[in-house]
């Protein structure tokens, strides 16, 4: 059960990113910057998943230490009490300066990729949003009263779309997800960020 529930955190963030990109991709102005702010999102899902297996430990170790072995003590509802605010607000706070240099980083290096190697990059992760959508659109499918056999074919066939749909538009559109060469600590020549 809890795979399946650290499954569908990092799924969630997963589709915030998703979402959080697609908005980006239609504002011009933060076009350049919507395969980070996607992954700003998609960080959210592991690093919460971290915080919850840590919590997790603690209230065992605290259970079978402290209160020799009494089990009643790892009630879920107790969580937040157990805690309290603060270790929440610590995790998001700290999720958040996480999630905040890894996207830094991210857009750092992007910006100082050749062209090319740019472009392969964000097709491939954009064909991944891509998907991202494809497994909701499955989703909806199966939570339809009655499910027929010809859901799984039209949900491969959508999946199939989003993903090539998704990869494409992002082979074509690669320079608007960008921006302008960076003029500072670069590794490649204008002609090389610019490309053919």
């Amino acid at each position: 059960m809890l795979p399946l529930v650290f499954a569908a955190i990092a799924f969630f963030f997963l589709l915030v990113g998703a979402v959080v990109f697609l908005i980006c991709v239609l504002l011009p102005p933060t076009r350049r910057y919507a395969l980070s702010a996607a992954l700003w999102c998609a960080v959210w899902g592991p690093c919460s998943i971290a915080w919850m297996t840590f919590a997790g430990f603690a209230l065992i170790i605290d259970a079978f230490v402290t209160r020799s072995g009494n089990a009643d003590s790892l009630r879920a509802p107790r969580l937040i009490a157990a805690f309290g605010w603060a270790y929440l607000t610590f995790g998001g706070l700290a999720t958040a300066a996480v999630a905040t240099a890894v996207s830094w980083l991210h857009q750092v290096v992007t910006q100082r990729m050749t062209f090319a190697l740019f472009r392969l990059y964000a097709t491939a992760v954009t064909a991944g949003i891509g998907s991202v959508f494809g497994w909701v659109l499955g989703w909806f499918l199966l939570a339809q009263e009655k499910p027929h056999h010809g859901d799984a074919w039209l949900w491969a066939l959508g999946m199939l779309t989003l993903v090539c749909g998704f990869g494409s538009a992002a082979y074509k559109g690669a320079r608007g997800l960008r921006g302008e060469a960076p003029t500072t600590f670069t590794w490649i020549s204008p002609e090389e960020f610019a490309g053919p």
